[in-house]
């Protein structure tokens, strides 16, 4: 898979991982934080290079759907940004992704998760609803 490098500013990176990534985490593209990834436009692009952490999982348990609220953590975790209204382009290019770093970090399906998950956010949009995710996402990845 073509993934375009657009590394931001080393400031913005918030360490260098100590721990083995267990966790993909999809959500919102959010202003304040960046995620590694982010699908836009047909295209993936690393903001933030695999072995620093980013802040974009971190965050407060809003409700009882953050079932993974200090269990999958910026240490531990790699995170894909995408917008609103996902086109079919961009949800596919997102799945091959997910497949990507799923294959190169030996995730389990488990642990490809949403932000929803973590913090409660309804993030993201696309697939808040468990019966979006589950079958456009979660029925998608193949398990190796």
């Amino acid at each position: 898979m073509r993934i375009e490098s657009r590394l931001t500013n080393p400031q913005n990176y918030d360490g260098i991982r100590l721990e083995d990534i267990k966790y993909i985490v999809i959500q919102n593209i959010d202003n304040k934080f960046s995620p590694h990834y982010h699908i836009k436009d047909g295209k993936a692009i690393q903001i933030i290079p695999d072995d620093n952490m980013s802040d974009s999982v971190n965050g407060g348990k809003l409700n009882i759907c953050g079932t993974l609220h200090g269990i999958c953590t910026k240490y531990n975790s790699i995170s894909i940004g995408v917008c609103d209204n996902l086109s079919k382009e961009d949800k596919k290019i997102c799945l091959n992704l997910v497949m990507t770093l799923k294959q190169r970090y030996n995730i389990k399906k488990n642990n490809i998760i949403r932000k929803k998950d973590i913090t409660g956010a309804l993030e993201p949009t696309e697939w808040h609803d468990d019966k979006n995710w589950i079958e456009e996402v979660v029925k998608q990845i193949i398990e190796l």
